[in-house]
């Protein structure tokens, strides 16, 4: 067994995981850029119930690994800064980035020929990172950045409704960043697009033994609140334990990261484990909001555990809502480092909005299972996960 899973069960025997004219009509989610069909991986050892995942405290330093000297020689640092959009803006559709200096005189333009995806970057995509039009050479370079609908010339992002939305924002030189586009409702009740910055790592400095993992929260469903995500998977028979269910990102706010790590990165055991997984087993997510109500649970999924291992460095986006006024809730998960046609490498994993508490006529909370909910089959109970 692999060393990563066996530092997984180590821990667990002894001591607490750390771990939008432009819309779209809501429908089954497209497959996007996946390396394989299909998302569960064959076997799993089945739900096992279990109370709710452990949080993640901050453990004493000589409770953790060394950390690994130096950065990973895979990932060097880039050359130029680097930009990338994760399309997460629920009801929009297929967009083109557009960029300039500002103060300068000319209009925003595109990517260098053949660069930007031919399609456009749609919803629940992450185009992969692309080198800025001219050299970022001094800290601080004032850039901006606009969407407009692809196949839309970017000379119109300039003009008054030209652009989908707009950020004006500081670029360091070789920074790699990420541009978060998601979507709101305004108070006439339609949509907008909003974009957001956040910045990446090119490289992993955590201990080998953990995954760099980070979530960003991006539910226009959940918009209002903050929220936790969770990993729950089986282990093998020959195991200490039968099972892993744990937190492995807290208190995260809509358009953001989890406010812990570098860029919201953060060691992670759990992820290892799950990565170092025979290709038979497959693991669950769950988003739950911080006042505790259950939002989404995933189908269960098989990972690459071999892209995860390359890099060591993955991104999981938590989107959708309800199905109903927003799309269905969905997890995206993002393998750091791999690309394809101009995409990041990221497997769409559905997921099933979980129905929460209403109130009686008394005004006392009660669950969706007492009003006339039909009954969840004991093999995928509510208390699987979260």
């Amino acid at each position: 067994m692999k060393r990563g899973l066996l530092a997984l069960l180590a821990c667990t025997s002894g001591c607490i995981l750390d771990f939008d004219e432009f819309r779209v009509p809501y429908g089954s989610p497209e497959t996007g850029v996946t390396a394989d069909a299909g998302f569960d991986a064959g076997f799993d050892a089945g739900s096992v119930l279990v109370d709710k995942p452990t949080p993640p405290p901050d453990l004493p330093a000589a409770d953790l690994p060394p950390a690994v000297d130096g950065a990973n020689p895979r990932c060097p640092a880039p050359g130029n800064a680097m930009i990338r959009l994760a399309h997460m803006a629920a009801g929009l559709g297929p967009v083109r980035l557009c960029m300039r200096r500002q103060n300068s005189d000319g209009p925003y333009a595109p990517l260098p020929a053949n660069d930007w995806p031919s399609a456009g970057v749609g919803y629940a995509m992450v185009s992969q990172h692309f080198s800025l039009n001219s050299p970022v050479v001094s800290p601080n370079d004032r850039w901006q950045f606009a969407l407009v609908p692809q196949g839309t010339d970017c000379s119109g992002a300039a003009v008054a409704g030209g652009a989908i939305a707009s950020l004006t924002v500081n670029v360091n030189p070789q920074s790699q960043s990420t541009l978060l586009f998601t979507s709101e409702y305004g108070g006439d009740g339609r949509l907008f697009g909003l974009l957001g910055l956040l910045s990446d790592q090119a490289c992993t400095t955590c201990p080998s033994s953990t995954l760099d993992v980070r979530a960003v929260h991006a539910s226009l469903g959940a918009a209002g609140e903050r929220i936790n995500l969770s990993i729950n998977y089986s282990l093998p028979p020959s195991s200490p334990l039968p099972f892993v269910n744990v937190l492995f990102a807290s208190n995260i706010p809509y358009g953001q990261t989890a406010p812990v790590g570098g860029a919201g990165f953060d060691c992670d055991t759990a992820w290892r484990g799950a990565a170092d997984l025979p290709a038979m087993y497959s693991v669950q997510l769950a988003a739950q909001a911080v006042s505790e109500d259950v939002l989404a649970r995933s189908d269960r999924v098989g990972l690459k555990g071999d892209l995860l291992q390359r890099s060591r460095m993955a991104t999981v986006f938590y989107l959708g809502g309800d199905g109903v006024r927003t799309p269905a809730p969905e997890f995206v998960l993002c393998y750091e480092g791999a690309h394809d046609a101009g995409m990041t490498v990221c497997d769409r994993i559905p997921a099933t909005a979980v129905p929460r508490p209403v109130a009686t006529d008394a005004g006392i909370a009660q669950d969706a299972s007492d009003a006339q909910v039909e009954p969840v089959d004991a093999a995928v109970d509510d208390d699987v996960l979260l």
